[in-house]
């Protein structure tokens, strides 16, 4: 079947058809204005890379790309993962694909990926560096049988009856007081040192699960774009204000700030309780999930793939360990700045602190010529070339093992963003289809499923290239 006869007939139930499939030579509209020598070349590498690419319209996926309404999802709110896709999109395609081999994700998250394909019956591997997405996905992905949901329901009701310790807990995490309530985190405390004697391995690993989901709602910060934010300093219309913590506090909690935090934790519990009653017997096929680089994931299984679905960190110097720094740290992931820092090295050359002295083997003459574009001056950071270039050095790689692990006829999705640095755009859905192909792979479609914001400066300077900045479904087979 060639690429223009690629249409998906029946799976995308949900997604109607006139709006999956559009002409693979889909044109995008740009406005008649004197445009730049910077944004002309980059316009020219864009149609030259498109021209060659099957690019068709995916706009109605375009609520299933992202996390929104996973808070509302049962399994999928049981960590607030903002970095996540819709079950949904990963059980349309592995139902079109008529998938029926080991599904794989190489950067797991809350395991996703592992939940679709455990729902389909299917064996499936995740990996991923950061400890507390391969706990969640463990979690959300464990097979909990009677006399679980038994312990559950007798372990929440220990929770309700829990009073407020006289001890004083500690922390390592030296930011935890500006972070906190005083009563607020011994009361986090207290509950975690409970948790932590449940006997049952699988009980007692649900929840600290639900515990890690609550501590930003009983917190002064939020988890915000590239980072955390504090929740006391307000936006107003002649800018920030801080409100004093103490004030903030006070207009924010309830005096009983143990019992505050006690019922957030057994509400959660109690969904939680729910959600597996309802899907009690599910996962007859539990996931394998790894803690480890995807860069090396061959040396943790050997098993043929038929399917690979994954959204990798984008190219946006976004520092995930960074946004998950507070549950890092409270929950004991790592105990002092070393092991964050050397944790933050293990991931994805995605952001400049992940940087490292592994030189940078792959060579591209697009990322090249992209690079060049760049006005130094401009750049809020230098190493951000290095780390464009290892990114792709990384992105290499995985497709390497891929091909060489994934089955005749087997299928790779990637769910990506495109970002921008200095007024230049970098398509990473063209470049991951540049690269899919250099290792063998062939491009069976992209979906352009919506277009992304950026900040107010970087918006003038894109304005003419505007549709080049969105976030894609790469598909790709062998």
């Amino acid at each position: 079947m060639s690429v223009n006869e690629f249409a998906y007939k029946t799976a995308f139930e949900e997604f109607p058809i006139e709006k999956v499939v559009a002409e693979p030579d889909l044109q995008y509209g740009f406005f008649d204005e004197a445009i730049g020598h910077q944004q002309a070349e980059q316009l020219k590498k864009f149609r030259e890379m498109e021209n060659r690419l099957p690019m068709f319209d995916g706009t109605s996926f375009s609520d299933q790309v992202h996390f929104q309404n996973a808070y509302k999802t049962p399994v999928q709110r049981w960590f607030p993962y903002r970095e996540g896709y819709s079950t949904r999109l990963v059980n349309s395609f592995i139902d079109e694909l008529n998938i029926t081999g080991n599904v794989f994700d190489p950067f797991s998250g809350s395991g996703t990926t592992l939940m679709a394909a455990r729902t389909h019956n299917l064996c499936s591997f995740g990996m991923d560096t950061n400890p507390i997405s391969v706990l969640v996905a463990r979690v959300e992905n464990e097979k909990y049988r009677f006399d679980d949901i038994q312990n559950i329901s007798r372990e929440i009701e220990k929770i309700h009856s829990l009073v407020k310790s006289n001890e004083r807990f500690e922390t390592s995490f030296e930011l935890a007081g500006k972070m906190f309530n005083d009563d607020i985190l011994q009361s986090l405390l207290q509950l975690k040192n409970h948790i932590m004697e449940i006997a049952s391995e699988v009980v007692r690993n649900l929840f600290f699960v639900a515990w890690l989901s609550i501590i930003e709602e009983t917190s002064n910060i939020k988890k915000e774009g590239n980072g955390i934010k504090y929740k006391n300093r307000k936006r107003t219309a002649s800018g920030y204000i801080n409100i004093e913590k103490n004030i903030w506090e006070k207009q924010t909690f309830p005096k009983d700030k143990f019992e505050f935090v006690k019922r957030k934790l057994a509400r959660h519990l109690g969904t939680i309780l729910t959600d597996i009653e309802d899907n009690f017997g599910v996962c007859e096929n539990k996931p394998k999930v790894f803690e480890g680089s995807c860069l090396k994931f061959d040396e943790y299984f050997s098993d043929q793939i038929q399917f690979t679905f994954f959204s990798p960190p984008y190219c946006n110097c976004f520092d995930y360990f960074e946004i998950h720094k507070v549950d890092l740290w409270l929950g004991g992931f790592v105990k002092n700045k070393e092991e964050f820092r050397q944790l933050r090295k293990t991931g994805f050359r995605s952001n400049t602190n992940a940087i490292d002295r592994k030189p940078i083997v792959y060579k591209n003459e697009n990322i090249e010529q992209l690079i060049s574009l760049f006005d130094a001056e401009m750049l809020w950071n230098a190493r951000i070339p290095s780390m464009v270039r290892g990114y792709f050095d990384d992105m290499n790689t995985l497709f390497n093992k891929l091909h060489a692990q994934t089955i005749r006829g087997g299928f790779v999705g990637v769910v990506v963003g495109n970002s921008a640095y200095a007024g230049v755009i970098i398509p990473t859905d063209f470049l991951i289809a540049d690269i899919a192909r250099e290792n063998g792979f062939k491009v069976k479609n992209i979906f352009v499923t919506r277009h992304l914001t950026t900040s107010s400066q970087q918006k003038r300077k894109l304005f003419p290239l505007k549709n080049y900045l969105r976030e894609s479904i790469v598909l790709l087979e062998k």
